[in-house]
Parts: C-alpha cells; structure tokens; sequence
C-alpha cells in the first residue's frame, strides 16, 4: 500500500484583520474630510441628509476618503447595477457638493471576511457565489464599453511602475519582472480593448449578500482609471485570500474557486 499523504490545511481566518480596524479608519477618514472642508461639519450634512429624506438618518458604516461620485455615471455605464445610482442634489454645504445616491444593500465584505474564509463546505459555496459575482461584474466591462480613448504616455507610465518595482526586488524575482515586462507590449496589442475600471477594489469596497455571497455592489470609484482591460483583476486576491506583512495567505480551495472564476 502507498503510504498516506499528510496534507496540512490551514485556516486562513485567522490573519483577517478584525471589523473594528477598519470602522477606526473610516471614522478616520470621515473626521479628515471635515477638516478638509471646515466649517461645514458632519452635524450640518445629517441635518441636511434629514431634510432630504424627511427621516431620520445615520452615516453608512463604511465611508471612501473621498466622493467617489465623480466618475459614477461612466461607471453605471459599464457595470450597470453593481453601481449605486447616484443624482447631483444641486444644494451645497459650504464648499461640499451634495449629492443623493442609492443606499447598497448588504455589508461589505470586511464584515463577511472571516466568516467566509473558515473552513466549512458551506461557507465555501458562498464564495463560489462571490467569485461568480466577480467574473459577471469583469465581463460587463468587456461588453459595455463606453467609448474611451486611451490616456497619453500608458506605456511609459506602465514601464516606469516596473522599474520602480525592480529597485530592492529579490534577486530570485526579478528573472519574473523580466517576463512581465516582455509581455507588457500584449496589453497594447491591437484588438485589445481600452476600459473604465475601479482601481481600488479591496474588501471595503465590495458589498456581499452574508447568507448567499452574491455581490449587491461595488463602491467608492474617484480612483477609477482607463485601462487595458483585465489590469484590476488583482481585486480578486482580495476575495481568496489574506495578504500580511510578509506573504498572502489564499484559502485552501482557491485554485478551485480560480477555476469557478
């Protein structure tokens, strides 16, 4: 008889950083916004929020460093439902605009992380929902394309990321960086479409259904880019797996939640 193979699996959930954290950085963010924007406070944008709606209202739990309203209607353009309407109100606050934007049903996925990410067959089947969610969501980009150009000097831009990469890179990883490099002109070929793109697509920014793991959106888009298609496809990391100081940590099951993908 061959002898057994002793596989280690590990439970991931434990390097997700607790919800707490990153409530802390939005309270954060909210507080540099008004001092940004003093003398305006956020006692002035709840009443003003009351008045609008004629009720009672309560920031969302999880708020952007800025507004990502800017790029919104290019955004709704490509992605359609994923992205929160959102209407100019026509009012301002000092030198705040004020704008009137659907509220995204569901937590983020920070607040699901964790649980989403033990070791449980169930729970799997959740972020097989989530990675299906995510390959609809790409694919709307690939099919509703609005006519863009693309921005100046991207190569260059891309290229000089490159050699900023390449300063301290370990020895044993820059032999990688030199393929990434040669095949870099691919993303330019012809036929290979241009598309507007959330640049920004952590866990904080992607609101999941807790019971199924369907996506009810994505948010906060002012980073947004014009792109090659597939250059923030890195957001999907953020759904396998946890990144730390040192290394990324990937659910035991993420080759097979690739392939879902």
């Amino acid at each position: 008889m061959s002898p057994k193979l002793n596989t280690l699996v590990m439970d991931i959930s434990k390097y997700v950083a607790e919800a707490g954290s990153y409530d802390k950085l939005s309270a954060f963010q909210i507080s540099r916004v008004f001092e940004r924007h003093g003398p305006t406070t956020r006692g002035d944008c709840d009443r003003l929020a009351a008045d609008i709606l004629g009720c009672l209202v309560a920031p969302t739990p999880v708020q952007g460093a800025t507004s990502y309203t800017e790029l919104i209607e290019l955004a709704r353009q490509s992605y359609r439902d994923p992205v929160p309407n959102c209407k100019p109100h026509g009012t301002m606050l000092g030198d705040v605009h004020v704008c009137v934007w659907d509220l995204v049903p569901e937590p983020t996925f920070y607040r699901v992380r964790r649980q989403f990410l033990v070791l449980n067959i169930e729970i799997e089947q959740r972020l097989y929902q989530t990675m299906e969610g995510f390959s609809r969501f790409f694919a709307l980009a690939w099919n509703n394309r609005p006519s863009v150009e693309r921005p100046p000097g991207l190569p260059d831009e891309y290229y000089g990321i490159l050699d900023q990469v390449s300063q301290g890179l370990p020895e044993h990883l820059q032999a990688k960086l030199y393929e990434v490099r040669r095949a870099l002109p691919l993303l330019f070929r012809p036929g290979h479409p241009m598309a507007f793109q959330h640049d920004d697509l952590l866990e904080n920014n992607i609101h999941v259904d807790e019971a199924t793991g369907r996506i009810t959106g994505i948010v906060n888009w002012p980073d947004a880019i014009i792109a090659p298609f597939g250059v923030s496809l890195d957001g999907l990391e953020t759904i396998l797996g946890v990144q730390t100081l040192t290394s990324w940590h990937f659910h035991p099951g993420h080759l097979s939640l690739r392939g879902r993908y």
